[in-house]
């Protein structure tokens, strides 16, 4: 487990070769890490809550856990919650070691060649670049045969020194939400959050975290009291942020671009290990947010074209 830094007089970007695990995000004009990271790097390795890794091959949930290949094969997945497939199951790209190269003072290339996920094999690329007070990830993929591919990063953002990021503000672009069962399946059904269950997670206007956390809903308990669910946009905007996130002293800004169609954001409501992280104090309930840029969840069983030869996105993050 290797670790790299890029680097300028804006921000520091600290990532692993293991999992191409994102540790740290800084700010230097305030000297805050945007980054929830584990204290000691060996809780990378089972790493529960996917602390900053790449995800892959396909994000977020499928159900049922298979999918039919360009041969009109059905393919089985291996399940890792309950009966879901999740994060690309139990050899997700959380826990590879990728090669890495350094292309220049402002960039790396991470590669990969996926040839054990019950995927078709699939040669992958990531480019992790900084630009004055911006970090991109560049994503591109190939396979000689059609198969499913869905990048996203993993990573918690607590912008401050708080407990929890309750209260923090968050604005999304337009969007609507999946409506989803207990097991965290899409049903097929989409809300514009206007109904007195759904609407406590609208963030189109800039809104406290806290207003969408422990409501007593039947929805709030589905998500553990926080918040875990797909917003899938409706602007294909690329100058616009999809993500705003502010901490309560505004202070530290965090400005999310992407090409993707979908954010799963997930408030980390469910706590099982009770591991130290490198601010020094135990991961909690609510410690942190994650926007997981990808397709829209369960993707292989909504659309028709989902195979693909080649496979391009970027994340671009703000940090202001």
């Amino acid at each position: 487990m290797k670790k790299f830094q890029l680097g300028n007089k804006y921000v520091l970007i600290e990532f692993l070769n293991y999992g191409g695990i994102l540790t740290k995000m800084i700010n230097k004009k305030t000297g805050q890490n945007y980054l929830l990271a584990y204290e000691n790097d060996e809780d990378y390795q089972e790493n529960p809550y996917f602390f900053g890794a790449m995800i892959g091959r396909n994000a977020g949930r499928t159900f049922p856990p298979e999918y039919l290949n360009h041969a009109g094969e059905k393919i089985m997945l291996d399940t890792n919650e309950g009966n879901v497939h999740l994060h690309g199951g139990q050899n997700g790209l959380h826990q590879v070691t990728w090669q890495v190269e350094k292309l220049d003072n402002s960039s790396y290339r991470l590669w990969y060649e996926d040839v054990i996920s019950p995927y078709e094999p699939l040669k992958i690329e990531l480019i992790y670049r900084v630009f004055k007070n911006h970090f991109t990830i560049k994503m591109k993929a190939s396979s000689s045969i059609p198969t499913v591919v869905n990048l996203t990063n993993h990573s918690y953002f607590n912008l401050g020194d708080h407990k929890t990021i309750g209260s923090h503000s968050l604005q999304t672009a337009p969007a609507k939400i999946q409506v989803i069962d207990e097991q965290f399946v899409p049903t097929g059904e989409y809300t514009m959050m206007e109904d007195a269950e759904t609407a406590p997670f609208d963030f189109s206007q800039e809104q406290p975290i806290k207003k969408a956390l422990c409501l007593g809903t039947s929805l709030s308990k589905i998500c553990a009291e926080g918040i875990d669910l797909a917003y899938c946009f409706t602007e294909a905007s690329s100058t616009r942020p999809k993500i705003i996130l502010r901490d309560a002293e505004r202070k530290n800004t965090l400005k999310i671009y992407s090409d993707q169609e979908a954010c799963v954001i997930y408030t980390l409501n469910k706590i099982s290990d009770q591991v130290k992280l490198s601010q020094k104090s135990t991961i909690e309930q609510f410690g942190g947010i994650t926007f997981e840029m990808q397709r829209r969840p369960n993707y292989v069983h909504s659309e028709k074209d989902y195979l693909t030869t080649d496979y391009k996105a970027y994340t671009t993050y703000e940090i202001e």
